[in-house]
């Protein structure tokens, strides 16, 4: 090991230079294409039907628990997943629209659960109240999770 250059230590476990890791495949997303509600594209893991590429052959059709969390968890899905198609179709007029309205749909959702339940992060403790973020029930325990 002394006698070799430092840069060649760490040859072991490197693909030949011509030799290829994965041919990937993206299916080409269509402008205003149909989308799933987002309890639905969040169990699916997308919004879009046309990428809802089966793995193997399997599907995901369980449902969740209808639940102020999951309520929210689908709602903040749906947002990540408009954002992400809006920055390849950012002329989509309806995409965004439904954007906008699931970021209000979300942010009024999280507003209800954090009054009933606490804070969902740290960052959102108030100034008035006492650092709170540390009380029980946590947002993902699950007697935080069910309707009363």
């Amino acid at each position: 090991m002394k006698n070799e250059k430092p840069d060649t230590q760490f040859r072991e476990g490197r693909l030949p230079a011509m030799a290829p890791l994965a041919n990937p495949y993206v299916p080409f997303q269509l402008e205003n294409s149909p989308k799933y509600e987002a309890r639905k594209g969040m169990v699916r893991g997308t919004l879009f039907p046309g990428l809802d590429l089966p793995f193997m052959g399997k599907v995901n059709t369980e449902e969740k628990a209808e639940t102020p969390m999951t309520e929210l968890q689908a709602l903040a899905f749906a947002v990540q997943e408009l954002a992400l198609y809006l920055d390849t179709h950012r002329d989509d007029k309806e995409a965004l629209q439904l954007y906008r309205d699931y970021q209000k749909l979300y942010e009024r959702g999280r507003m209800e659960f954090s009054k009933k339940y606490g804070p969902l992060t740290h960052t959102q403790v108030s100034e008035s109240a006492d650092y709170n973020w540390l009380d029980d029930p946590w947002p993902w325990e699950f007697h935080g999770n069910k309707e009363d």
